[in-house]
């Protein structure tokens, strides 16, 4: 048997010991590892309404529209037939479901142009179409507007990957209604809840005080604390 016969056997062997060292291993951490608890909780269930994928509301568009009944009908089908002048103080006979909560913009021509009310009205003199509705809102909002433009404020539903699809950036009507634009309280959705949090319901034993991800948890243990001490301390 020549040298390199021997040299090849030799690593033959050596190399089964090592396959056979790596199953051993295996086994070993299967069955001498230390069992872990894996919390088990209940499923949130969140009603699909709560989830809006789109907008939160649908705006006019150019030319406005409005729909009653089974009729679809323009600003300008009813505008165009009388002279649109009314006193501050008469009561609308119209449109009477809108209900204007704008903060000191509490007259219609602020924002609607007088002699076309199918346009929105500029400082400058300028008209616009409702698709346009930026322009007009950004005149007394100019940093929520430069915000919307960065995107750290409002909504853009579509692809991040430009190659894929289309990006669209909802307008400010689109999530606001123009006439009442504050949003009324809302619930927010449940937090997360993975396991690398810890267990919710595990008590504070289980907490891993160097995890950033269940520090959180410690805040919320005291702050519970301190509620329960200020409560006993009023109702002895």
């Amino acid at each position: 048997m020549t040298g390199e016969h021997m040299k090849h056997d030799a690593d033959s062997i050596i190399g089964y010991f090592i396959g056979f060292g790596f199953l051993i291993t295996a086994v070993l951490f299967v069955f001498t590892s230390p069992t872990v608890a894996i919390p088990k909780t209940d499923a949130v269930i969140i009603a699909p309404e709560q989830i809006l994928p789109g907008a939160r509301r649908v705006a006019l568009a150019d030319p406005p529209m409005i729909h009653t009944g089974s009729m679809s009908q323009r600003c300008s089908d009813c505008h165009d037939l009388f002279k649109n002048d009314r006193a501050p103080d008469r009561a609308l006979t119209q449109h009477t479901q809108i209900v204007l909560n704008h903060g000191t913009n509490d007259a219609c021509l602020n924002c609607h142009a007088k002699d076309d009310r199918e346009k929105l009205a500029i400082r400058s003199g300028e008209h616009v179409g409702f698709e346009q509705v930026k322009q007009l809102c950004a005149q007394c909002h100019g940093p929520i507007a430069n915000d919307w433009e960065r995107g750290t404020h409002g909504k853009t539903i579509g692809y991040w990957d430009s190659t894929k699809g289309e990006s669209v950036k909802l307008s400010c009507t689109q999530c606001h209604d123009p006439h009442s634009p504050a949003y009324k309280g809302m619930a927010p959705l449940p937090g997360p809840n993975t396991l690398r949090m810890g267990d919710r319901h595990g008590g504070h034993d289980l907490i891993d005080e160097k995890n950033p991800l269940q520090r959180w948890r410690l805040l919320e243990e005291e702050a519970n604390e301190d509620h329960k001490q200020h409560d006993e301390g009023d109702h002895p």
